[in-house]
């Protein structure tokens, strides 16, 4: 037993023994950092698509580079980076060098970074003028009313327009900006929504100044309503006092979006039908054409789904003199 002891000691010393030693050496790490592009001038912007991480490799000891490598598993930290300081840049393309002055790594003084054999590490950059600009938004939204119900006009997308800062080059071949391609199903009411805006499309280093928009959406429940003696009109070149139509009036029922429907009395209803119609279709009996003038609120493909006449036709007649009665002298006659 007293053997065993000394050997475990001994174990214990030489691992100990080990790490001293290990510690005190230095070792290569290969890691993947964020490239970092600080004091740009203003009026300056980044028109080329460098690189957002490198590959390179750092130099330290076996603990330094442990707890490194845990740190740049992060994506998103901007601690162990190479930085690269366009104070001075100039307009146009430009090929940058890349070394040691380049790596910072906060909390670890004693890690350094190691130039490539063989080769220099660059990265090119094409500097241009920044300037602001309006860009159309594009609604990648998918909106779908539940049974019954009925989306009563084209969504509104509020602001319209997105405001980018970034290189004139690269601004100018931007056509929209699309939000997030979002599915939204059985909606029963009218809601505002909050929608990403997708920038993946986006060139490098472009600044938008927002990075959601508003999405207003009219949900009607869909209804029916009559209308009952509206006029039908028989309009072109004929005889008045010799052609008449049969019924004088009809009922319109309409199908749409209630709110719709509300806002839709008799006076915004038109029927009408050519005189020459009968002639060149060859018949007595023709469906006449109904005319929405609708007030301005109202989409007219979206919200009205459907028009019935009742009945559906008018029949044009022949009048005895005894039953014609007087015009007024603004009638058309004909030729």
């Amino acid at each position: 037993m007293g053997n065993i002891i000394l050997k475990i000691t001994a174990l214990i010393f030489g691992i100990a023994l080990w790490f001293l030693v290990i510690s005190q050496k230095d070792f290569q790490l290969s890691v993947e950092v964020p490239l970092n592009f600080v004091k740009l001038p203003e009026t300056m912007a980044i028109a080329s698509k460098p690189p957002h991480f490198l590959h390179i490799t750092v130099e330290g000891k076996s603990w330094d580079l442990i707890r490194l490598n845990d740190i740049v598993k992060d994506y998103k930290q901007n601690s162990i980076a190479m930085i690269v300081d366009l104070q001075q840049a100039e307009l146009g393309a430009t090929r940058i060098h890349l070394g040691s002055k380049n790596f910072v790594a906060a909390g670890f003084p004693d890690v350094h970074f190691v130039e490539p054999e063989n080769q220099l590490l660059f990265v090119d950059l094409d500097i241009d003028t920044r300037i602001t600009r309006n860009i159309p938004i594009k609604s990648a939204a998918t909106f779908n009313a539940a049974q019954g119900y009925l989306i009563a006009d084209e969504p509104k997308i509020t602001p319209e327009e997105l405001l980018v800062s970034g290189a004139r080059n690269a601004l100018t071949r931007i056509i929209d900006i699309p939000t997030d391609s979002i599915f939204f199903d059985s909606l029963v009411t009218s809601e505002k929504y909050n929608i990403p805006l997708d920038f993946s499309t986006l060139p490098a280093f472009v600044t938008p100044s927002d990075s959601t928009v508003q999405i207003s959406v009219n949900i009607q429940k869909m209804g029916s309503k009559t209308y009952r003696n509206i006029p039908v009109n028989l309009i072109g070149f004929f005889s008045r006092d010799t052609f008449a139509l049969e019924p004088k009036t009809l009922s319109v029922e309409i199908t749409g979006g209630e709110q719709a429907l509300d806002s839709i009395t008799p006076e915004h209803i038109e029927i009408a039908i050519e005189y020459n119609r009968f002639a060149i279709e060859d018949a007595d009996s023709l469906p006449p054409t109904v005319k929405l003038s609708l007030p301005a609120q109202i989409n007219r493909e979206m919200a009205i789904k459907a028009i019935q006449l009742k009945p559906e036709k008018v029949t044009l007649v022949k009048m005895d003199k005894k039953d014609a009665t007087p015009k007024d002298s603004l009638e058309e006659v004909s030729p």
